[in-house]
């Protein structure tokens, strides 16, 4: 027996032997692409119980008693852990050095100190989404600290004793030590400043400080900066947001990463898909003309565009400045419904992107087999269909990086206890989208947006930047909710050769996405640009273009709350809105006001224009008008409908 199966039986043995008091491996880091430290473990102490030795002692009361009061616990609890049937217990996790010195001054039978360790998050709320956190037993449980925690998480050691069959310690009893194996660190893509310059820019926004917010408040924001070459993620924010170190304290929505897990409408901002799939397939060129009358037809409904009468004559560029709605309904039908569709599944919409974090929302796509040509002109202009934060920025990188679709990549590479790098990620290339010529003429139209158009907010001397609004109108409980809207801005840069693509999204604010969401944009890009060297451009516009220089622009003006008039006569409506400060437009004929749009209690721009529908005391009203006035330009304003609300499509 000892020459065929001693080695076996002797390790039996000692397994029956020896008992061992776990030492916790310390959690690998999390840190930014530059080897930042974003999460690390710290060392800590706990209390630990031998229930079979403090049983053994007859001092069980006594020991409860001398413990309570050291780690604030009830006797009964610390009783109830102490004389528990388990080889081992733990009696109170991560105690500080000054208990865990007192409890060892005590030498109370069957007690002892363990080391352990405690997560610790150094930079507070920066980053908070993406790193997630640990639990009092550092397993992962949210963002990197989850989908990593194989790599994270290292391999336990212990204090191995001899104890008899009672649970007693042996007399003169071996001991060994099995040293712990710490974790991997896990090195992002993220960079701390570019995060901390997104953070900053959505707590100005959070606080009713953000420019053009007049004091309102959103309910809620994200700006997401991706390497449109590589797919690399540089910064994630979403606002509001939490203190990993106390994740406990806060509203568990506020752990809600919004740019992954939520989906919206993303307005005019996705024309820029529209844009390039209509060019891929030479349906429109830039200097060719289109004729803008002022909305357009289409199966009994109007799409109207933003500017009241209408933009007249126009090249194809000077739609993609003036975000034409009548103009892009156009590219969408010359493309058709198989095109349209073709493109929304290779730029990546309807389905997942792949960035490593939980609960990745896929949008939702109109079913195409149900699809109208009243459907394909919505979502040729950014509404019907929903999209995620992330799905819309990785689309817009493959425009803008010379047309191929990159997987977001939020991980670079994973790092051993030594240093040594275990496993590296290169970026994934998805597919292609459209080709070189295409991404460099809609790079230069796009440009155009920001020199001579509606995204001139975001423009930055010295740099060229290329970039779209969006206003979305909220929906909920399938309407669109009156006077709250989702604004939105997109921007790369520089536009011919981009190093950064940058998308901001306001959730629940009253006014248009050129006004609110293209400054956070620009203070991104300009501290970025500076940041990542990249040299100002001798030939980028130090000015905005001639056009834009000759117009008289006129400042967003605070939120106001929309009398309700139903039922009243046109004149007494028209006396109540014209004190309210509102222009008044009317549809329909009658005498009695039987609808309006903005709803009564909608907050709107002031100066806004309301429309009412007319008709008898009893009826509906007779307009069956289908308003999708989309976007807000800030010129020759006229008398342009400041409405960007819309009633839902028929059932």
């Amino acid at each position: 027996m000892q020459l065929a199966q001693g080695a076996i039986l002797s390790d039996k043995a000692d397994e029956s032997h020896y008992r061992g008091v776990p030492v916790a491996a310390k959690r690998g880091n999390i840190e930014d692409r530059n080897g930042e430290v974003l999460a690390m473990s710290v060392s800590t102490e706990t209390v630990y119980a031998v229930p079979a030795q403090v049983r053994s002692s007859g001092r069980a009361e006594e020991i409860a008693h001398a413990l309570s009061g050291l780690l604030e616990m009830g006797p009964e609890q610390v009783m109830e852990k102490i004389t528990k049937r388990s080889a081992l217990e733990y009696v109170k996790k991560r105690v500080t050095a000054e208990v865990a010195a007192q409890v060892r001054a005590l030498e109370l039978p069957g007690i002892g100190i363990t080391e352990d360790s405690v997560r610790y998050y150094p930079n507070s709320t920066l980053a908070a989404h993406i790193i997630g956190f640990a639990g009092i037993d550092n397993q992962g449980l949210e963002g990197i600290e989850l989908t990593r925690d194989d790599q994270l998480n290292g391999v336990p050691g212990a204090v191995l004793t001899e104890f008899a069959a009672n649970g007693i310690p042996l007399p003169f009893a071996n001991q060994m030590y099995v040293s712990p194996k710490n974790g991997n660190t896990v090195r992002l893509t993220i960079d701390k400043n570019i995060q901390a310059f997104a953070e900053r820019e959505l707590q100005k926004l959070l606080s009713g400080q953000g420019d053009n917010m007049n004091g309102q408040v959103p309910k809620s924001a994200s700006i997401l900066v991706m390497d449109p070459n590589t797919g690399q993620v540089l910064a994630l924010a979403s606002a509001p947001t939490y203190d990993p170190n106390y994740y406990n304290n806060y509203d568990q929505s506020t752990r809600r990463n919004i740019a992954i897990q939520n989906g919206y409408e993303p307005g005019s901002t996705f024309k820029i898909i529209t844009l390039a799939a209509a060019l891929e397939e030479k349906k429109i060129s830039p200097q060719e003309g289109f004729f803008d009358p002022g909305g357009v037809t289409i199966l009994g409904k109007t799409v109207h565009c933003w500017k009241h009468g209408g933009h007249g004559s126009q090249t194809f560029t000077q739609v993609v400045e003036n975000s034409c709605n009548p103009g892009f309904v156009a590219m969408g039908q010359r493309l058709g419904m198989d095109k349209f569709y073709e493109y929304l599944h290779d730029f990546g919409f309807g389905q997942k992107t792949g960035i490593e974090m939980s609960g990745e929302a896929v949008g939702i796509l109109a079913g195409k087999k149900r699809a109208t040509a009243l459907d394909l002109a919505t979502m040729s202009i950014g509404q019907t269909n929903n999209v995620t934060a992330i799905q819309l920025l990785t689309a817009v990188s493959a425009v803008a990086n010379g047309g191929t679709l990159m997987k977001p990549q939020l991980v670079k590479e994973i790092v051993g206890p030594a240093g040594n790098v275990v496993e590296s990620f290169e970026p994934q290339t998805v597919r292609r989208v459209i080709s070189e010529g295409t991404s460099k003429t809609a790079r230069q139209m796009l440009e155009s947006v920001v020199t001579n158009g509606t995204g001139y907010r975001a423009f930055l001397p010295g740099y060229r930047v290329a970039g779209k609004t969006g206003t979305a109108q909220k929906v909920a409980n399938g309407a669109y909710i009156q006077g709250e809207y989702i604004a939105s801005f997109i921007a790369f840069a520089p536009a011919d050769n981009p190093r950064l693509a940058i998308l901001c999204v306001i959730d629940g604010v009253p006014f248009y996405g050129g006004s609110v969401a293209a400054p956070p944009v620009r203070g991104v890009l300009q501290d970025s640009l500076k940041y990542l060297g990249v040299e100002m451009d001798l030939k980028a516009p130090l000015t905005l273009g001639k056009p834009r220089l000759d117009m008289q622009i006129p400042p967003v003006k605070k939120a106001v709350t929309v009398p309700s008039v139903l039922g009243l006569t046109l004149a007494e409506a028209e006396k109540s809105l014209r004190q309210a400060g509102f222009t008044v437009l009317t549809e329909g004929s009658g005498t009695v006001v039987q609808d309006q749009i903005p709803h009564g209690d909608s907050k709107v721009e002031e100066g806004s224009s309301v429309l009412l529908y007319l008709g008898s005391e009893a009826g509906a009203p007779t307009s069956g008008n289908w308003w999708a006035v989309e976007e807000e330009v800030d010129i020759d304003i006229e008398t342009m409908l400041q409405m960007p609300w819309r009633q839902p499509l028929s059932q």
